[in-house]
């Protein structure tokens, strides 16, 4: 009988558990970018979300690319990290790399 009530445990606790996550890599264009300084602060905002990997900037390009758990967050809570930290994000691309 407890045989029977530990398979029904396990089989309801693989039935509970969240969606696999999803490495993600996302490109924002930051046109605010334009200065030396603008692409550190714009990568350091990004990173300092939950769930972000990487973040690549470019001040040539004026572009960020973000490399982050979809589990843990969303492009929406990126884009709004720099544009708190004074630098507006639009995403312009967004790929899934699984």
């Amino acid at each position: 009988m407890q045989l029977k009530h530990l398979f029904l445990s396990a089989v309801l606790a693989a039935f509970s558990l969240p969606a696999f996550a999803a490495e993600q890599t996302a490109t924002f264009s930051v046109p605010g970018m334009n200065c030396p300084s603008c692409p550190f602060i714009v990568q350091s905002a990004m990173s300092s979300v939950e769930g972000v990997q990487s973040v690549e900037t470019s001040l040539e390009d004026r572009t960020a690319r973000v490399v982050f758990d979809d589990a843990l967050t969303a492009t929406d809570a990126i884009a709004l990290a720099s544009t708190n930290a004074g630098y507006a994000a639009e995403l312009i691309e967004n790929n899934n790399d699984s």
